[in-house]
């Protein structure tokens, strides 16, 4: 069967990929042009889809074989017409024979399950997703291909497998766990002069190509031989060929200390015990978790309190590390990632690999086979964390950011959850965990309305009661002074820390996003209430929908606001109001004098289009401010306007011989009043 070119190929490789699951139109793209896509390559995908219908066929027993599912394709395929299928089944198969000492059936079993690959996997496919699968499978098989080998040794064909693991170990030549076994089977064969001299090239070969000494299952391995001490020992100090010895040893447990007062979260908590992997499986992929949302709304305590409760479901340990990827420090790059979670593994620093791909590598193979619980915390983006994603299942990754990560729930199958500020009921409640219950007793209306004043961001809330806690002599009424100054943020801020504040937290995301969307963020802070619209933007920015539309989508993105339906926007209170003083900071007088003019001059278009729609015969009288022609007042330098409506101008319609109709001023209530 003649495919077609390279694209079509690629295509059907990313859907056998993804099978029976929907893969979106997008991964296609990116499988098949890789980061270039021309401008019709959604097109181009739909064309190339029938294409392998027709060659394919259309039909197949449990339904259509290729299906258009909401905004992409899912190919079906039954549990035994994919091969690779077929391979995880025997390999599964093979892992409960050998569990129940029947080693020469799970030999046999891993060996018909390395049969099915026939060639180089994905081979003439360049684009840096396919290319990504083709070494994660390529990681599958040889892995797979040493745990046979070890059963083979285990049942002492030892002379047989020297001729298959001399040519393995030359096609291989910085796999040490292959040079290993190589070294195992000359020695279990009466040959041990071949065996050391094969560790006394391998140490050769590596000082003199990468300028390292062997790992310490070689070195081990290598004195134990000296010593001329038995196989079966041998075999052990050897950590199964694919561990080294103090990697398999080492049960990382790097959790940060729970917090005490952690409250709410019950239904993201239930989310994540639903994603925990079933460990009698050995085909489910890696489970992928990202916890998102905004600075300072607890997606680091929610991980950390997770990870502690399910701790006892990843026995072989528990990694952490923080990407810094909003901090005041540079983000982690992948590189120093993978050199600190190989090190938490066991490795000694001068063996971690120098590039991305093989310390991937190597940290794919040390986890590979364990249940280790992995939390990514402080990630900026997707492109950040892939290469820390384990290759194989049985464990879990839990990812926090501020970043939607949306690549990352595309094309790697992160489950999302988005995380909001409490509920007032839920912030009540840590305010009396943390003040104690008797204290927010005292002063229960001071106490809710801190609460509002904290927009129930969880860390507003902590810092104020971090303020309060200090000094018990000090009411909540007190504080409450401070906040209702326009310098609230300033109050929301750690005094002896200051890295620890909302204002610092925010400035954090703020950075993160282009120029353009910060101008627009800052312009946000004029906006009469906490919600708007895409054409609210577009008139205090002055600029087009479309493009006003994609920085809005940059800001949801860093959530800096939130889109809670379509082309709605919410902001925060708090940010708000760190908007406002960004604009105030940053923007000229004139700047900002234009941007209200620009908004109130909408309101205005917006109001007698309305009236225009609903009421065709009413006429407009002209502003009650400003001159003749209805214009209105200009905002002064401040971004103020004249009017007792403090910039909110007023239009006045009538009918002949009826009430003169007034509209409420912009922001406020849309209903129409009747006057006299």
């Amino acid at each position: 069967m003649v495919l077609g070119g390279v694209r079509n190929q690629s295509i059907l490789a990313a859907l056998l990929l993804g099978a029976n699951r929907v893969v979106s139109v997008g991964r296609l793209v990116e499988a098949a042009w890789g980061d270039a896509p021309p401008g019709s390559a959604r097109a181009q995908v739909q064309n190339r889809i029938g294409s392998l219908r027709r060659l394919l066929g259309t039909e197949h027993p449990g339904g259509e074989l290729i299906a258009t599912i909401a905004s992409g394709y899912r190919l079906s395929l039954g549990d035994w017409d994919f091969d690779l299928r077929q391979f995880d089944e025997m390999v599964a198969r093979a892992d409960t024979l050998a569990s129940a000492g029947r080693l020469a059936e799970a030999s046999s079993a891993l060996g018909a399950a390395l049969g099915l690959w026939r060639g180089p996997v994905l081979e003439g496919l360049p684009t840096p997703p396919l290319q990504s699968a083709a070494v994660a499978l390529e990681e599958r098989r040889l892995s797979t291909l040493e745990r046979r080998i070890q059963l083979d040794l285990n049942l002492g064909q030892h002379a047989r497998l020297v001729p298959e693991l001399t040519a393995l170990s030359a096609e291989h030549p910085y796999r040490e766990s292959l040079h290993a076994l190589l070294m195992l089977a000359l020695y279990g064969s009466g040959r041990q002069a071949e065996a050391l001299h094969t560790y006394h090239r391998v140490r050769k070969m590596l000082a003199d190509q990468v300028a390292v000494d062997p790992g310490e299952q070689l070195r081990m391995l290598h004195e134990a031989m000296l010593r001329g001490e038995h196989v079966p020992t041998l075999a052990m100090t050897a950590g199964g060929a694919v561990l080294s010895a103090s990697a398999s040893a080492i049960v990382p447990r790097e959790l940060p200390a729970d917090t005490a007062a952690f409250t709410g979260r019950q239904s993201e908590l239930l989310e994540l015990d639903r994603l925990l992997p079933d460990p009698t499986r050995s085909d489910a992929p890696v489970v992928v978790a990202a916890a998102v949302g905004s600075a300072g709304v607890g997606k680091t305590a929610l991980a950390v309190r997770w990870a502690h409760q399910t701790a006892h479901r990843f026995p072989d340990g528990q990694l952490y590390i923080d990407l810094r990827g909003y901090a005041p420090a540079p983000p982690m790059r992948p590189i120093e990632a993978l050199g600190v979670l190989l090190c938490s593994l066991g490795v000694r620093p001068e063996r971690v690999p120098l590039d991305v791909a093989g310390a991937t590598a190597m940290y794919r193979s040390l986890l590979s086979g364990r249940r280790v619980l992995v939390v990514l915390d402080n990630a900026r983006s997707a492109e950040e964390v892939r290469p820390l994603l384990p290759g194989g299942p049985g464990g879990l990754v839990l990812v926090t950011s501020r970043d939607r990560l949306t690549g990352l729930a595309a094309r790697d199958g992160a489950h999302r959850l988005s995380l909001s500020v409490f509920t007032p009921d839920e912030a009540g409640t840590l305010l009396a965990r943390l003040l104690g219950g008797d204290r927010v007793r005292n002063e229960p209306d001071a106490a809710i309305e801190l609460a509002k004043a904290c927009g129930y961001l969880p860390l507003a809330l902590c810092i104020a009661v971090a303020k309060l806690a200090y000094r018990a002599n000090r009411r909540i009424a007190d504080l409450m002074t401070e906040l209702r100054t326009p310098n609230k943020l300033a109050a929301l801020a750690a005094d002896d820390d200051h890295e620890t504040g909302v204002r610092g937290s925010f400035d954090l995301s703020y950075k993160t996003v282009s120029p353009a969307s910060q101008h627009l963020f800052r312009l946000l802070g004029f906006t009469p209430s906490d919600d708007f619209s895409t054409t609210t933007a577009a008139a205090l920015y002055g600029g087009g929908l479309a493009e006003v539309q994609r920085l809005l989508s940059q800001l949801a993105a860093a959530h800096l606001i939130e889109e809670h339906a379509v082309g709605r926007f919410a902001l925060h209170g708090l940010l708000r109001q760190y908007a406002s003083d960004l604009a105030t900071a940053q923007l000229s007088a004139s700047e900002r004098a234009e941007a209200v003019n620009r908004l109130y001059n909408w309101y205005s278009t917006a109001k007698d289009g309305a009236v225009a729609e609903l009421r065709p015969h009413m006429r407009r009288l002209p502003n009650s401010i400003g001159d003749r022609t209805g214009a209105h007042p200009r905002a002064n330098a401040r971004g103020e306007r004249p009017d007792a409506e403090a910039g909110l101008a007023e239009r006045r319609y009538f009918e002949p011989n009826k009430p003169l109709l007034r509209l409420s001023r912009p922001g406020g209530d849309a209903r129409a009043a009747q006057t006299k």
